[in-house]
């Protein structure tokens, strides 16, 4: 596998918030956010080399963490995937895999937990690509739908797109753009009303609020 970084940390968005975690983060991705603040993970030529075991094993080393967070790049086009996602399970009792959910998911587990966030029209010329898979993550029973809203017609837009693709509002978090605390907080202000209106959750971004924009964190 190509690993950009391996680190221990909070997690920082998503249902599993401010839990412990050791994390992964792959290296590749071609979606192209706009607003992505992991672009030294873009190109599939970086990184280094690893394979899942020694992965787990470097991750593991860090200290006792209840959480791994197979992370990116973008991990659902990654080849190694499969394997490393074997190696986490038999070693954690829960494993979460941040994933823009441009390919539909690859296995099912009990103890496997999916964020998946779909894009904005403003995000990337690919958001249509995670769009035509939400019926494959619907299904999967350990998935939650984190969309990042940042400035108009964003906020329109998730609305629009959650209420045609009918994601159950018990699994969608809106969660503000932004790579500092102030921009955040400025977001986040105008997001929690529309989190009431459409009966939805909020993700923080926790890692930003503590040490900024940071690699490692």
């Amino acid at each position: 596998m190509r690993v950009s970084e391996i680190f221990f940390s909070l997690q920082g968005e998503g249902p599993s918030a401010g839990t412990p975690a050791h994390f992964i983060r792959l290296q590749g991705c071609d979606v192209g956010c706009r607003w992505c603040d992991t672009r030294y993970s873009w190109d599939f030529r970086g990184g280094r080399e690893l394979s899942a075991a020694a992965a787990c094993d470097e991750a593991a080393a860090l200290g006792e963490a209840p959480l791994l967070v197979i992370t990116g790049g973008e991990p659902a086009e990654h080849p190694g995937l499969a394997e490393l996602l074997a190696a986490a399970l038999a070693r954690w009792p829960r494993v979460e895999v941040e994933t823009s959910g441009v390919a539909p998911p690859p296995r099912p587990d009990p103890r496997l937990a999916w964020n998946v966030s779909p894009k904005l029209p403003s995000a990337t010329p690919r958001w249509r690509d995670p769009w035509a898979h939400v019926a494959a993550w619907i299904a999967e029973p350990g998935e939650t739908f984190k969309i990042v809203v940042g400035d108009p017609p964003d906020a329109e837009d998730a609305s629009d797109l959650i209420a045609r693709h009918a994601l159950p509002r018990e699994r969608v978090m809106l969660m503000p753009e932004g790579l500092t605390e102030p921009a955040l907080r400025e977001r986040a202000a105008g997001l929690a009303d529309q989190c009431k209106r459409l009966g939805v959750r909020m993700s923080p971004r926790l890692h930003i609020w503590m040490w900024g924009a940071r690699r490692g964190v």
